[in-house]
């Protein structure tokens, strides 16, 4: 079996709308129906949906940081 490498990439947040109908969501929703994998799908999604949330709160929170230090100096 080989390993696959995820890359992650940085792209500018989409419209949502312009997300949706994006030709690789719509086969993405499409092989998910072909194949009964909704329970599966869902799961990915919900876990990439947490990353990019958690990931987002420590940015956050760090920024909050930042700005706590600078009014203390």
């Amino acid at each position: 079996m080989e390993n696959a490498t995820v890359e992650t990439q940085t792209e500018p947040k989409a419209n949502i709308r312009t997300f949706k109908s994006s030709p690789e969501v719509e086969n993405f929703y499409r092989f998910v129906s072909e194949n009964n994998l909704r329970r599966e799908a869902l799961m990915i999604v919900e876990s990439v949906h947490k990353a990019i949330t958690l990931k987002e709160k420590a940015a956050k929170k760090a920024k909050k940081r930042g700005r706590k230090k600078k009014n203390l100096q």
